[in-house]
């Protein structure tokens, strides 16, 4: 059933997000995708965990990329569903399944993935230690723990943080980098490889262009009336998280799982 104009515009950023079927994107885009897809070493025959997957793209490129098999987990069972739909209508239902899960109490034995990532959702997560943790407890000896995430490199406007929040209905994370780095500091794990890069940003008219198409794709047979409330709430929401992006850099991360008595490794 097709919402009404005002529904679009009270309907939550997560429910807007299912519906569109929008990708969502990891923190570095397609540049971290390749960077995951070399460093974590999946392959066919592998089995990867993607804690918190949204819509899944991350998890389903790893798959498409590596031959992999991925379950993703994700809080919402909005999220989870399309992330399904889009993995059979992308001719992965093999190889990628997802399930609504809390990342911080995570339905699987220990030590049951090779590799564990995530892209970015850790930092909406409230109770890092615990989501940390679990990943850990469910990853192999010797397999591979992954993570990208924005940080601030400078101060942006308190109106700016107020407008974000209101989107995504919880505080702006705002935590620096030496934080996520700290957060994996744990004798269970081993740095295994890490960059930085600055966040991308687009023009007013990349935002325009893109949302007049992500609202043609999804809702080009609604009135126009509804469609322009999609395309309105949209382009506030896309142009909030550009002038966001501005002020961010990102780290993305891999570690090795060891057990709290290994060796110590000094020059790694």
């Amino acid at each position: 059933m097709q919402p009404t104009a005002d529904e679009i515009t009270r309907r939550p950023y997560v429910e807007l997000l299912a519906m569109l079927e929008e990708s969502n994107l990891p923190p570095g885009g397609l540049a971290t995708v390749r960077d995951f897809a070399q460093h974590l070493g999946l392959r066919p025959g592998l089995l990867g965990l993607h804690a918190g997957c949204n819509a899944g793209f991350l998890s389903r490129e790893m798959a498409r990329r590596t031959g992999a098999k991925v379950v993703g987990v994700d809080i919402s069972p909005a999220m989870a569903e399309a992330a399904n739909l889009r993995a059979k209508q992308e001719g992965l239902a093999d190889l990628a399944a997802y399930e609504c899960q809390d990342t911080r109490a995570l339905n699987f034995p220990d030590e049951h993935f090779d590799v564990v990532f995530s892209g970015g959702a850790m930092a909406f997560v409230d109770g890092h230690r615990a989501a940390v943790d679990e990943q850990i407890r469910v990853t192999k000896k010797f397999g591979l723990l992954g993570d990208v995430q924005f940080y601030y490199r400078d101060e942006p406007s308190q109106a700016l943080l107020d407008q974000v929040s209101e989107i995504i209905e919880v505080p702006v994370p705002r935590y620096d980098r030496d934080y996520w780095i700290s957060l994996y500091d744990t004798p269970a794990l081993q740095p295994y490889w890490r960059t930085d890069a600055q966040a991308v940003t687009k023009t007013d008219q990349e935002i325009e262009d893109y949302c007049r198409q992500m609202v043609a794709r999804s809702a080009g047979d609604w009135p126009e009336a509804t469609q322009e409330a999609l395309y309105g709430r949209w382009h506030h929401i896309i142009t909030s998280f550009n002038e966001n992006m501005k002020h961010m850099n990102y780290t993305a991360y891999v570690y090795r799982r060891v057990d709290p008595g290994a060796e110590p490794a000094l020059f790694i």
